[in-house]
């Protein structure tokens, strides 16, 4: 088996890059603490702290199941947020921060929202999407894109370990794409999209969206991990 692990893992990093910096999301990983929601860059092994840039991240975390979804309690601690309640082992924990302070883009003075997210999921299990940009497994390798409960066509989906490793997938007219995961561990897989359909949050008028959403898949087989980089310095 050993050969064969090995010529998988090479035919990955022929379609692999360097992660490029991008914006900051968020991910979901999941301990015996409960579901720990990290801010920062998964690639890069950066992870933002209290006091600093972790305390503008305001999230909500719920499990969802077959049979419905739950409130999970959310607490700060020094690097990240911990989500606890009732999680059975075949949950999906999703979190999202709809409170982001807007800002205004300076090109065309127009406003806009950043709408980060997360999902992990314990299995490939297809699942419904719960997020207003969202990925879920759709069955084996292939996932799914949805956006406001719609397939998303054409989604550039970045998948990413925490060595850095990282490939990228477009979605086809179902919001599909397939990726095979050739290492044990976690996997992130972040989309973007861009909403400039204007609209209000609570109160305050805005003319475009960021939605930036993760998915946390874990391998439980395959190649040995390579090493995560040396932890970068937050913000």
């Amino acid at each position: 088996m050993k050969p064969i692990f090995g010529i998988a893992a090479l035919a990955a990093l022929s379609f692999s890059f360097a992660v490029p910096a991008s914006a900051h999301h968020i991910w979901l990983e999941v301990d015996g603490q409960g579901g720990k929601i990290y801010f920062g860059e998964f690639g890069e092994n950066l992870r933002e702290a209290s006091p600093g840039t972790l305390d503008k991240l305001q999230p909500q975390a719920k499990a969802v199941s077959s049979g419905g979804e739950r409130p999970l309690t959310v607490q700060k601690m020094a690097n990240a947020y911990v989500a606890t309640g009732k999680i059975d082992g075949t949950d999906s924990i999703v979190a999202e921060d709809v409170r982001w302070p807007s800002f205004e883009r300076k090109r065309d003075n127009k406003t806009g929202i950043y709408m980060p997210a997360a999902r992990f999921v314990p299995d490939r299990t297809p699942r419904a999407a719960a997020l207003t940009l969202d990925i879920v497994p759709a069955g084996g390798d292939k996932f799914q894109v949805f956006f406001k409960g719609k397939p998303l066509a054409k989604a550039k989906v970045v998948v990413v370990t925490p060595s850095g490793w990282g490939r990228e997938e477009h979605t086809d007219a179902n919001g599909e794409f397939e990726v095979k995961l050739p290492w044990r561990g976690a996997y992130v897989f972040e989309v973007h999209h861009d909403d400039n359909a204007a609209g209000k949050r609570g109160e305050q008028a805005y003319d475009f969206a960021n939605y930036v959403t993760t998915l946390t898949v874990v391998q439980p087989q395959g190649v040995e991990p390579l090493p995560a980089p040396p932890a970068a310095k937050p913000h």
